[in-house]
C-alpha cells in the first residue's frame, strides 16, 4: 500500500513540472533582454567603446536569460500540439548543438591552418557559444515548426 502512494505522489509531482512554463507575457521581458544586450554590444563595437570585460560578461548572460526566457515561456494557447512541437524543437536543437560542439572546433583548426599558416592548437568552445548554439536553435526549430502546421 505505501509503495502505490508513493508512486502516486511521485507522480503528481511529475506532473507539475509536464505544465511548468512562464507567462506568455514573459516572453516580451525576453526579448527586451535579448534586444537590449545586442544593441548595446553591437553599439560598443561600431562605436569603438572601451567596456570592461565584466559588462560584456554580464551582457552576454543576459542574453543567454533572454534566451531562456522566451524559450520556456507558453504560447497564447499552449495545447498538446505545441507540447509536442516543443518536444521535437529541444531535440533537433540538442542533436544540432552536440554536432556543432564536435565540429566547430575542427573547422576553426583547419581554417587557422589554411588562412594562418599557424600550428593553433584545437581550442574548445566557451559556455557562452554552446548554450547561446542551443537556444537560438530550439527557438529556430520551434518556430519553424510551429509555423509549418
Amino acid at each position: 500500500m505505501a509503495k502505490e502512494t508513493f508512486c502516486k505522489s511521485e507522480e503528481s509531482k511529475l506532473e507539475k513540472f509536464k505544465n511548468f512554463g512562464l507567462p506568455h507575457s514573459f516572453k516580451r521581458i525576453g526579448i527586451i533582454l535579448v534586444v537590449g544586450s545586442f544593441v548595446f554590444l553591437f553599439a560598443q563595437k561600431l562605436f569603438d567603446l572601451e567596456i570592461h570585460e565584466t559588462i560584456k560578461f554580464i551582457l552576454k548572460r543576459v542574453i543567454l536569460v533572454g534566451l531562456l526566457i522566451i524559450a520556456i515561456s507558453k504560447e497564447k494557447v499552449e495545447d498538446e500540439m505545441i507540447r509536442i512541437i516543443r518536444g521535437q524543437a529541444f531535440s533537433m536543437a540538442f542533436i544540432a548543438g552536440v554536432v556543432y560542439t564536435l565540429l566547430q572546433p575542427a573547422i576553426n583548426y583547419i581554417v587557422s591552418l589554411i588562412v594562418e599558416k599557424d600550428n593553433e592548437p584545437l581550442s574548445d568552445l566557451g559556455d557562452f557559444q554552446v548554450l547561446w548554439f542551443l537556444l537560438t536553435m530550439y527557438l529556430l526549430f520551434f518556430y519553424m515548426i510551429k509555423k509549418r502546421l
